[in-house]
């Protein structure tokens, strides 16, 4: 089913130079707003509504889509869909991910397309687009144990022999802009471990080992990876494009959700640069504590939602130099989703911007748990002065991930707009707030956008500039 309105009820006025569809892809939830719940079945799992039968319900993602045009939003699309986790936006077509799998693919009016993006092994959740060159690199764990899939040297993740049938692997993969797999390279892993996102520069990957394997029964799971206890964390650095060989870097075990950024520190991979990435990071349980193997690590609402590891997040920043890594907390509030400027992509930025979270006397409904989280603002992180903006839009108010787009006449990666869907409790519904980066706090919301229905927390978006499909 695909919902449709036209010309959205607005307050406050537009940035004449908001020009572009926000796209924003996260899980389903019914007409009334009640999120989707799982439910153990004879053969495994089904996902329904609270409440409602399963077998009566279609996919359990969603996508959603808001064109803002000559000072107006002029439409509001949503879609039900298979892809619950990621959006993007690549060689003119939208790409939707699930937390593990193959992208769907649709046309920024979110019909249907067949996918076409030489792919042959599923991929995470999470692409980085490098604002050099429009290039996007995706990643996947996979368990070549049972003689699945495999990268080839060709360039193609692709499904064919050779030789890597043992063992746990990274692979990295990279589309050029116009959408064609160019390069594939591969990584070999102590075991399988959960790796929701990674770092890319103009020169690097970097990636985060976890103490995390994958479950015995994953059905059920929020994601298939649970925790081992006293398991230590690994940091690889590989070059891009898979010439020399990995550097590895032992850290005090932690689980990192999301990658703020990252850059080399004096500009280029040639001399052996310093690497600073910023990142969201999870206390992982301790030696000795009780921790439940079979259970999930993220609980069944997702990824900030609740806590993991029995710890809310803080952004930290990660120094890697030749043979060292040091790990700096940037600050003591908590936070999750965190975004920088696109146009900053693979290099430096200056700029960070995150939902904050907090404990909550409240849990989510249905969740058992004796406390949830509650996320009463955004956090905007000047990580050249070590200064922090915030803004709360009020009572009854959630914001989620915040999206900046810069101004036309925008030198710095402050100087934009924030976009970030706020859910109203008592309008049943969700809003689009447009917020002045530059005064984040100091100034009311530009626009507010009235949506026809209620979007979850737990998504993940990307603003498109008309130009990029006109």
């Amino acid at each position: 089913m695909v919902v449709t309105q036209p010309v959205l009820p607005m307050e406050g006025s537009l940035p004449p130079d908001l020009q572009g569809t926000l796209f924003r892809a996260g899980p389903g939830r019914s007409r009334d707003g009640r999120a989707r719940v799982s439910a153990e079945t004879e053969g495994g799992s089904e996902t329904g509504f609270e409440d409602e039968p399963a077998a009566a319900l279609g996919p359990w993602g969603a996508l959603h889509a808001v064109e803002l045009r000559d000072g107006a939003a002029v439409s509001y699309l949503s879609r039900e869909s298979e892809a619950d986790a990621g959006v993007f936006w690549h060689a003119g077509s939208v790409l939707a991910l699930p937390e593990a799998g193959f992208p769907l693919q649709y046309t920024r009016f979110l019909e249907p397309q067949q996918f076409g993006g030489g792919l042959k092994v599923p991929v995470a959740s999470h692409t980085h687009r490098l604002a050099s060159d429009g290039s996007r690199v995706l990643f996947s764990v996979e368990d070549r144990s049972a003689g699945s899939g495999s990268a080839t040297s060709n360039g193609d993740l692709d499904d064919g022999d050779d030789g890597m049938d043992q063992g746990f692997w990274l692979l990295i993969g990279e589309w050029d802009a116009v959408g064609a797999l160019r390069t594939a390279q591969a990584v070999e892993l102590e075991r399988a471990t959960w790796q929701h996102d990674i770092a890319v520069t103009e020169g690097n990957l970097v990636f985060i080992e976890s103490p995390t394997t994958q479950l015995s029964d994953p059905s059920n799971a929020a994601v298939p990876f649970g925790w081992v206890p006293g398991g230590e964390g690994w940091l690889g650095v590989a070059v891009r494009g898979g010439e020399g060989d990995v550097r590895w870097f032992r850290y005090d075990p932690a689980l990192v959700t999301h990658v703020l950024g990252a850059w080399e520190e004096d500009g280029g991979p040639a001399s052996d640069p310093d690497i600073i990435l910023y990142v969201c990071t999870y206390e992982a349980p301790e030696p000795g504590q009780p921790v439940d193997l079979s259970a999930s690590v993220v609980g069944p609402e997702g990824i900030g939602m609740t806590p993991i590891g029995g710890s809310l997040a803080v952004l930290e920043r990660w120094r890697l130099g030749a043979d060292r890594l040091e790990r700096t907390q940037v600050e003591e509030r908590h936070i999750e989703y965190p975004r920088m400027d696109a146009q900053c992509e693979g290099g430096r930025f200056r700029y960070g911007y995150c939902v904050e979270t907090a404990w909550s006397a409240m849990a989510p409904a249905g969740s058992g748990a004796g406390a949830g989280v509650a996320h009463p603002g955004l956090l905007q992180f000047d990580l050249q002065r070590e200064d922090i903006a915030s803004w709360s839009p009020g009572p009854g108010l959630t914001p989620s991930e915040p999206l900046f787009v810069r101004a036309h006449d925008g030198h710095g990666d402050n100087e934009g707009w924030l976009l970030t869907f706020v859910d109203d409790s008592d309008r049943g519904a969700s809003d689009l707030y447009v917020l002045d980066a530059s005064a984040l706090g100091r100034r009311r919301p530009e626009a507010i956008i009235h949506l026809p229905e209620r979007l979850p927390f737990r998504s993940h978006g990307e603003w498109v500039p008309a130009d990029r499909y006109r």
